[in-house]
C-alpha cells in the first residue's frame, strides 16, 4: 500500500453510478486486459453549484493484482473532504515575503463523510495495476464565510490496517529488535554508592516520561496517499430571502404574509427550473396564495429572474397564544428545490432548505406612530390605540368601528347609522369585550368638537379713543375701568360657532365588567345643522384606576335636512 494513491473523479453526468462504469467496461474493446481507458474517458464537471446534491467516483489506484485488494478491503478506511476556500475580501491584501501583495484565503468544510465500506466497489484492470472504484453521494453546502471567488476542492484521505498475519512475523519472540538502543538508566550515577551495598539502581527514563497513547501506530497503520487535483469554480445557483408583513384582515388567530423572494444566478447562462416551494408553520398552517393564480411549478426561470411567492402563515392559539409571551413566536421552515439545465445529460440538483422564527407578536400602533401631545391621560401607553376596522353593512344602513384598547385589555365598536336627519336623535350602539384578566368598571364621555374661539387671547390693537379722562365737547367722562385692547378681544371672540351636535347621553357608566364579559350600551346624539358633524373624541375612563383611553376614530355623521311632508306632518 505505500505506492497506492487515492483521486476524486466529478462525472458530468448527473445520474452517473457504478453500473454505468460497469457497461463501458464490458463495452471496452482491449477484451478485459486493459480497462484503465473505461475510467479515463469520463467527462468530469467544469462548474458546481452551492445546495447542489452530487455524487462522486473515488478512485484508489495499486500496483499488483486485484485480487489482493480484494482481500484487504475489511482493512481499508477510506474519507472524502469537501472544502471551499476563496479570497475574504476585494479590499483586504496583505504584503507577502517577497513584498507582492496577497489576498487571504479562508476555508471551510462543507462535507466530509466515509466511503460505504459495505458496498462492493467497481474493479478495474489495468496494464500496471489495478484500480477499486467507490460511488458517493455529497451534498455541497453553503461556507459559513463570505468569499471573492469561491472554490471547491476534494481531497479523499485514506488509512490500511496491515493484516495479523503481516504484523506478526515472529510470535514467539519476547526480545527487543536488533539494533534498538535501550532507554538511559537515571540512577546510573549512584552505582558507586556504598550505602547501597553493591546494589545497582535501575529507573529507565521511560517512567519518568509523559506516556502519550498514539493515534495510530507506524508499524501496523499505513496512510494512503492523494493525489492532487485541480479546484472546481463553484457558485450559487439561486438566492433567496424572506421578508414579512402582518395582515391587514382582522382573525381571531394571528397572521402574517411571508414574501419569499427568490433570484436566480447573474453569473450563468444555464435556465434554472424551480420544482418545488413550500413553507412549513409549527403549531400553524401555512397557505400558498400563489397556487393556482400566479405560479405554477415547475417553472423555468432564466437567469437573473426574480420571482416572488406569498404564503399566509397563521398561528395557532390552543395553548392561550395571548396570554403567553413566550408563545408569540413560530418556527418556519422553508425548502427550495430546482434543477439546473446545463444539458440533456447535466442537470444538478438544487435544494435549499432551513429554519427561521417568524414573531407573530401584534405591533400597539401599525398606522399612527408615536404617541401624539393631543391625547391627555394620567398614566400615557406606549402608543395610540391600535387602528380599527371598518365594516359597512348595506343591508342596516348602519357602519362599524372596532378600536382595540390594549392598555384595558377592552375591545369597543361602535355601530352608527350612514344618514340621520336634522333635529331628530339618532344613537349610537356601543359594544365592549373585558378581554384583560381582570374585573373593569369604565365610563364613557363624549367630548364635542373644540372651536377655536374657546380659549380667545387678547389681541393688540390701538386704541381709538382717549385712556385718560378729559373734556370733549363739553361734555366731562369718567375714566375707563377696562383697557380699550381688552374690550376689544373680547368682542371678537364672541363670534363663534353655532353648535351643530348635541350629546344627550352625558355620563354612561359600566360597572363589574368581569373578564371575558361583554356589554351593550347606547350613546344618544341630536344633529342641529345638516352637513357632516364632527365629535372630537369619546373617552373611556377606568373609574378604579383613573386611567383614560381617547377614542378619536369615530364614525362619520351625515346630517341631512327632512323632506318636506315630514315637515308639514310636524
Amino acid at each position: 500500500m505505500a505506492q497506492a494513491e487515492l483521486q476524486v473523479l466529478v462525472p458530468y453526468a448527473t445520474d452517473f453510478n457504478l453500473k454505468d462504469l460497469e457497461a463501458r467496461i464490458a463495452s471496452d474493446p482491449n477484451d478485459g486486459r486493459d480497462q484503465s481507458s473505461a475510467l479515463s474517458s469520463i467527462p468530469s464537471r467544469k462548474t458546481l453549484y452551492f445546495d447542489e446534491h452530487l455524487s462522486v467516483l473515488v478512485v484508489l489506484n495499486k500496483p499488483g493484482g486485484a485480487e489482493e485488494l480484494q482481500d484487504w478491503l475489511s482493512y481499508l478506511t477510506i474519507n472524502l473532504e469537501v472544502q471551499a476556500f476563496g479570497s475574504e475580501s476585494r479590499h483586504s491584501n496583505t504584503q507577502g515575503t517577497d513584498g507582492s501583495s496577497t489576498q487571504p484565503v479562508s476555508r471551510d468544510v462543507i462535507w466530509s463523510g466515509p466511503v460505504n465500506s459495505a458496498e462492493p466497489p467497481v474493479t478495474i484492470n489495468g496494464g500496471s495495476g489495478s484500480t477499486l472504484v467507490w460511488a458517493l453521494h455529497c451534498f455541497l453546502s453553503r461556507p459559513r464565510v463570505r468569499m471573492q471567488h469561491p472554490m471547491i476542492s476534494f481531497k479523499a484521505s485514506g488509512t490500511f490496517r496491515q493484516p495479523p498475519s503481516l504484523t506478526a512475523q515472529n510470535p514467539g519472540d519476547k526480545f527487543l529488535s536488533s539494533g534498538v538502543p535501550a532507554s538511559i538508566n537515571v540512577l546510573e550515577p549512584l552505582t558507586g554508592d556504598q550505602g547501597l551495598q553493591g546494589i545497582t539502581p535501575q529507573l529507565t527514563a521511560l517512567r519518568l516520561d509523559r506516556i502519550s497513547v498514539p493515534t495510530s501506530l507506524d508499524a501496523t497503520e499505513q496512510s494512503i496517499r492523494s493525489k492532487p487535483q485541480k479546484p472546481f469554480p463553484a457558485l450559487p445557483a439561486i438566492s433567496a430571502r424572506v421578508r414579512y408583513s402582518k395582515s391587514g384582515t382582522s382573525s381571531a388567530r394571528p397572521a402574517t404574509i411571508a414574501n419569499l423572494d427568490i433570484e436566480t444566478s447573474p453569473f450563468q447562462d444555464e435556465e434554472i427550473e424551480l420544482t418545488d416551494v413550500n413553507m412549513q408553520l409549527a403549531a400553524g398552517s401555512a397557505e400558498d396564495l400563489c397556487a393556482g393564480h400566479a405560479i405554477s411549478l415547475p417553472k423555468t426561470c432564466q437567469p437573473r429572474d426574480d420571482i416572488v411567492f406569498l404564503f399566509r402563515l397563521v398561528a395557532n392559539n390552543d395553548e392561550g397564544f395571548e396570554s403567553r409571551a413566550d408563545s408569540l413566536s413560530r418556527a418556519l421552515e422553508i425548502w427550495v428545490n430546482a434543477r439546473v439545465c446545463v444539458s440533456d445529460e447535466c442537470r444538478p440538483t438544487i435544494q435549499m432548505r432551513w429554519r427561521t422564527t417568524v414573531d407573530f407578536s401584534t405591533a400597539l400602533n401599525p398606522s399612527y406612530g408615536g404617541p401624539s401631545q393631543a391625547m391627555q391621560r394620567n398614566s400615557r401607553p406606549s402608543s395610540l390605540p391600535l387602528a380599527s376596522d371598518t365594516l359597512a353593512d348595506s343591508e342596516n344602513k348602519s357602519l362599524q368601528r372596532a378600536t382595540a384598547m390594549p392598555e384595558f385589555g377592552v375591545t369597543m365598536t361602535l355601530t352608527a347609522p350612514r344618514e340621520v336627519c336634522v333635529g331628530q336623535p339618532f344613537t349610537w350602539d356601543v359594544f365592549l369585550v373585558n378581554r384583560s384578566d381582570r374585573a373593569r368598571k369604565l365610563a364613557i364621555l363624549v367630548i364635542p368638537k373644540r372651536k377655536a374661539g374657546d380659549h380667545p387671547r387678547p389681541l393688540s390693537k390701538t386704541s381709538v379713543g382717549s385712556t385718560g379722562g378729559g373734556e370733549r365737547q363739553g361734555i366731562d367722562h369718567a375714566d375707563a375701568v377696562m383697557d380699550e385692547n381688552r374690550l376689544y378681544g373680547m368682542q371678537k371672540g364672541n363670534s363663534q360657532d353655532a353648535v351643530r351636535i348635541v350629546c344627550l347621553s352625558t355620563d354612561v357608566r359600566i360597572g363589574n365588567l368581569n373578564p371575558g364579559f361583554c356589554h351593550n350600551t347606547e350613546l344618544k346624539f341630536l344633529p342641529l345643522s345638516k352637513g357632516i358633524l364632527h365629535l372630537e373624541m369619546v373617552r373611556v375612563v377606568d373609574v378604579l384606576t383613573n386611567e383614560t383611553v381617547d377614542v378619536r376614530h369615530l364614525p362619520e355623521i351625515v346630517a341631512e335636512e327632512r323632506a318636506s311632508d315630514d315637515r308639514e306632518s310636524s
